[in-house]
């Protein structure tokens, strides 16, 4: 897979800056007690006005609590969500690489594990396919959630607050000519993935290649992480889809239950 193409301007420079104001936000509430909003203002250094919009936000995208009462902010319990994650890197690594390294021989495709992020996936660990013709990844390549078959296999089991959040911190990149941008149709693709275990897409990260990728579930039935199957398009037909669709979702089943034993 190939990084996305990165967007120049102002429009970009805008979203980074909102962003990094949200997180600055988000470290005022570090201490996990209710903060009231002149003390955030103060606390990041913004005017009342901004800092009350962007705290709400993270309060709609489920990132934070408002008391009523005081209207008072406070950190939610997704933040506990993302740190078993990372805690969790670990363990799924060593877990999981015998499993990839059996797929990787048997399918013969390139392998990835992917782990969720805030704003994308990230790929933390990548094995190469012994094909001539192969799909190269390298581990720290950020996975658009809504254009990789791991980024889907993730943002599938995910709230509705956090796909909200994914879908409105800027446009969904359409980063080739097949990718799905829009909301409507993409919520149906997730929804597939849930049906079938596992998600596909052809061409839409990069011409040429296509994915398939499935969840693994962590000891608390959430998943932690995803695992594609990546390689050039043309010889993912829709046997060999529906073989490795089938092949993965066998082998995480037993990545889960070694996480969870």
């Amino acid at each position: 897979m190939a990084d996305a193409t990165r967007e120049q301007g102002p429009a970009v420079e805008a979203r980074i800056q909102s962003i990094a104001r949200a997180k600055a936000l988000l470290d005022a509430m570090v201490e996990g007690d209710w903060v009231s909003l002149r003390v955030l203002a103060s606390r990041t250094g913004l005017v009342k006005t901004t800092a009350f919009n962007l705290v709400n936000a993270l309060v709609e995208t489920g990132l934070a609590e408002r008391d009523p009462e005081t209207g008072s902010y406070r950190l939610s319990l997704q933040h506990v969500v993302y740190g078993r994650a990372v805690e969790r890197r670990l363990d799924i690594l060593a877990i999981a690489r015998p499993h990839l390294v059996s797929l990787c021989a048997e399918t013969r495709e390139t392998i990835n594990l992917a782990l969720p992020c805030p704003a994308d996936a990230v790929i933390v660990e990548s094995l190469e396919g012994s094909q001539n013709l192969r799909v190269s990844s390298y581990s720290g390549t950020r996975a658009p959630y809504h254009s990789t078959a791991c980024g889907r296999a993730l943002l599938a089991y995910q709230s509705d607050h956090f796909r909200k959040f994914i879908y409105a911190v800027g446009p969904l990149l359409k980063l080739t000519p097949n990718t799905i941008t829009e909301t409507r149709e993409l919520e149906s693709v997730l929804e597939r993935c849930k049906t079938d275990g596992w998600t596909v897409e052809m061409e839409e990260n990069e011409l040429g290649s296509a994915c398939i990728a499935a969840p693994i579930f962590g000891p608390g039935g959430d998943v932690i992480a995803s695992v594609s199957i990546a390689g050039p398009a043309a010889r993912f037909d829709p046997r060999t889809v529906q073989r490795f669709g089938t092949l993965l979702v066998a082998n995480l089943a037993r990545i889960s239950h070694d996480l969870t034993h």
